[in-house]
């Protein structure tokens, strides 16, 4: 792996890493508050689904995966989740504990370009914030055919992609090279993933620009982005 990606990699374990440690799941006035709005609006769409079974690409702690679990109830079924850092993992695996979802929960530590999608196998695939951090666009690529081809017939897919981030140091306005492996144009996004999902029964597809504040090392870094969320089902 390239110095670049190394170094962003490096970048995003020590600010998730602080934020994991210092905030609980649900009980936080940070991101870690709930889950996004679009996965508990699409969660009622799937209630007919027998053998329910969930990918979360890029879970973090369980912010998306916790509450998808606990919608499932005593139905059963099984939410595989993946993430590049084992703290993440680790209070993943203690927030399923504390929600009584642990036996739903099933964490992996993995890239998301390492981890490999089974054809036709989940009634949901999640990414949030997640896909931009595959080591490239080839990658990035790859992995929506993966997607496309790991859903099942009428399985949904949730899709939230930061595209044209810019990072500068907020004392000092200061440029700071966006910690992203992939920082593509939005435009350009939005066509890939016209292409990787044609034919498919369009439930959201928007673009939103957001900007936050997120720790970089010594410094705080004021990010903005515009966020595309694609929410698509299969047919």
């Amino acid at each position: 792996m390239n110095s670049r990606i190394d170094k962003i990699r490096k970048s995003e374990k020590q600010s998730h890493t602080k934020i994991y440690n210092e905030e609980d799941l649900y009980n936080t006035d940070s991101w870690l508050k709930k889950p996004i709005k679009t996965v508990q609006d699409i969660m009622p769409l799937l209630s007919d689904h027998e053998c329910f079974r969930a990918l979360d690409l890029g879970c973090g702690i369980g912010r998306n995966s916790i509450y998808i679990a606990e919608q499932l109830g005593n139905k059963g079924g099984l939410v595989d989740c993946v993430d590049i850092l084992d703290i993440a993992i680790e209070k993943l695996r203690e927030n399923a504990c504390i929600h009584g979802v642990e036996e739903i929960i099933n964490g992996t530590v993995s890239t998301i370009e390492q981890f490999s999608i089974p054809k036709s196998t989940y009634d949901f695939i999640l990414a949030v914030s997640a896909l931009e951090h595959v080591e490239s666009e080839k990658a990035f690529l790859d992995k929506l055919q993966e997607i496309n081809a790991g859903i099942k017939s009428h399985g949904i897919v949730c899709l939230v992609i930061n595209s044209e981030v810019k990072e500068c140091n907020k004392d000092t306005g200061e440029d700071i090279e966006p910690q992203f492996e992939v920082n593509l144009p939005t435009t350009m996004i939005q066509s890939y993933l016209d292409n990787a999902f044609g034919g498919w029964s369009t439930i959201k597809k928007t673009v939103s620009s957001q900007e936050y504040d997120i720790p970089r090392g010594s410094v705080i870094s004021h990010l903005t982005t515009n966020v595309i969320t694609f929410v698509g089902q299969a047919p």
